[in-house]
């Protein structure tokens, strides 16, 4: 049990400020407070971490300013979320400072709990390097890992909630969603007390982004709706822990630096580009012209999806008379679908959804394919219905994008469309087929409904779908500009061209990483 004197200090070293008095590292919160009222207004802050590693995997904070982060941690620690160790005060300022730490177990085992300042500056518009420099600081003391990376934020994915998505997953690398848990915030009692109303509260880049985290996420309660004890509070905590303690194995500094070296490889060597030009006399609206090229590359391409978009444009998507419903109502065959259709891609309260065809990424009407034939039982009718793909095609299977070729028999599950909702109906029977030609087709949400089945209309690569429409914005931006006439017949050439950034990278981190 914790007293409030005689506290020291708990993370190994003197780098902690003298303003308080410290806990000991062997003493650690279990999660459930023994504070009295009065002694958790009174509660020092938790310390500052200091410049010795630190002795427990980390669990790590991260999100916007002002999300809520500190708050989560106070839950997490079994105090009210406005009062407990890590500081809180109005949503929209960034209290967090510097990278503060406290001890919790976690069924027998010890972690230190990370909260950090915001990665997102939303006064200025602009990424907080400083807040990276100082995360990144603090990664690298953490010798045991990163057990879980809790990414905190608001449940409406506003620009600067997905600024900050970008920027994690560039900052982390794609193999920190192994180990990564959403905590949502800002929630109302209805959201907060059922699933099913915050799961209609989020918007469709939100959905994705949790696909790409295999949908692990909890409510972080508004403390001004509830405290500590009530049993929503108790239920989210422990679910939370639950994630944390089932992940089997940390997030490593040594990953970490892999991606960070890469990162700084490539900014190396557009340091050298810019040197080389003005070495070469350029004018100085020539060298501006590259640099600004240079940035829209920069976030163009992530390290993971480089060569997304030139595999996509290459996949065997779909068969050609595989049928889509437009927005009219009309139900024709994908191989009819224009730029410019509007064609379902979801049902969301009784409401079929659509969303714009930007692009025919790919369509060849002769060459023999290889598809895959997944049946089931229609909920409407009870007959025998089917979807027609290639193996490496991603399907919503079980709730997660996932390749075709993973869909088995009675245990997958696929999102049907039954009227003007989608319902979950069992496989019944996986088989190959050879038909003659395919096509892929863009649309801006990145899904469609094809023979009444939930797919993505990506292939072949990681089914990361947030990742692959973060690669494909600048395509989905200038086909808004300017409507594509591209017939598909080859890879459409903003797809050659991101393929051949990726070969440019791809041998800059094999320098880096020697592989």
């Amino acid at each position: 049990m914790h007293t409030q004197n005689g506290l020291q200090n708990e993370v190994a070293g003197d780098a902690a400020p003298p303003e308080y008095d410290f806990v000991d590292t062997e003493e650690v919160d279990n999660g459930e407070s023994d504070y009295t009222e009065s002694q958790i207004t009174s509660l020092p802050p938790a310390p500052a971490i200091g410049s010795q590693s630190l002795r427990f995997p980390a669990i790590l904070l991260l999100g916007p300013t002002g999300v809520g982060k500190s708050t989560f941690g106070n839950w997490l620690l079994g105090f009210d979320g406005d009062i407990g160790p890590f500081v809180t005060g109005p949503t929209s300022d960034s209290i967090t400072k510097i990278c503060h730490t406290k001890l919790i177990q976690i069924n027998d085992r010890t972690f230190n709990v990370i909260d950090t300042p915001g990665l997102f500056d939303t006064n200025e518009d602009v990424k907080n390097e400083e807040s990276l420099n100082k995360i990144a600081d603090t990664i690298n003391l953490c010798s045991y890992g990163i057990q879980a990376i809790i990414f905190v934020v608001e449940k409406n994915c506003n620009s600067y909630s997905s600024k900050t998505m970008t920027i994690i997953k560039s900052f982390l690398g794609d193999q920190a969603l192994d180990h990564m848990i959403v905590a949502f915030t800002h929630c109302n009692t209805n959201q907060t007390m059922d699933d099913q109303q915050l799961q209609r509260a989020l918007n469709s880049r939100m959905k994705s982004f949790l696909t790409s985290v295999n949908n692990r996420y909890i409510v972080s309660p508004n403390p001004d709706l509830f405290r500590q004890g009530d049993d929503i509070v108790n239920n989210n905590i422990e679910k939370a822990k639950y994630m944390i303690d089932s992940f089997p194995a940390a997030y490593t500094t040594e990953m970490f630096n892999k991606v960070r070296e890469a990162r700084e490889a490539i900014e190396q060597q557009q340091e050298a580009s810019r040197n080389m030009l003005e070495e070469q006399l350029l004018t100085r609206e020539q060298i501006n012209e590259y640099e600004q090229e240079i940035s829209r590359l920069r976030s163009e391409v992530d390290r993971v999806g480089r060569n997304v978009a030139y595999k996509e444009a290459a996949g065997k998507c779909f068969k050609l008379d595989t049928k889509v419903i437009l927005e009219t109502g009309e139900t024709i065959p994908i191989s009819s679908v224009v730029v410019g259709d509007k064609v379902c891609v979801d049902a969301n309260n009784e409401r079929l959804e659509f969303s714009e065809v930007y692009l025919i990424a790919h369509y060849d009407p002769e060459t023999e394919t290889e598809f895959l034939k997944i049946e089931f039982t229609s909920p409407r009718t009870g007959l025998t219905e089917s979807v027609t793909l290639s193996p490496d095609h991603h399907i919503l299977n079980n709730n997660i994008f996932d390749f075709a070729r993973n869909v088995q028999p009675y245990s997958s599950q696929l999102r049907v469309l039954d009227g003007s909702q989608m319902v979950y109906v069992r496989v019944a029977n996986v088989t190959k087929e050879t038909h003659k030609g395919y096509i892929a087709i863009f649309t801006r949400a990145g899904t469609l409904v094809a023979d009444n089945v939930m797919c993505s209309c990506y292939a072949s690569v990681v089914p990361y779908q947030y990742t692959i429409n973060t690669v494909l914005t600048p395509l989905m931006i200038s086909t808004k500009l300017k409507k594509s006439n591209y017939d598909g017949k080859d890879a459409h050439p903003y797809l050659g061209f991101l393929y051949n950034r990726y070969q440019d990278v791809n041998r800059i981190i094999g320098k880096v990483t020697g592989k």
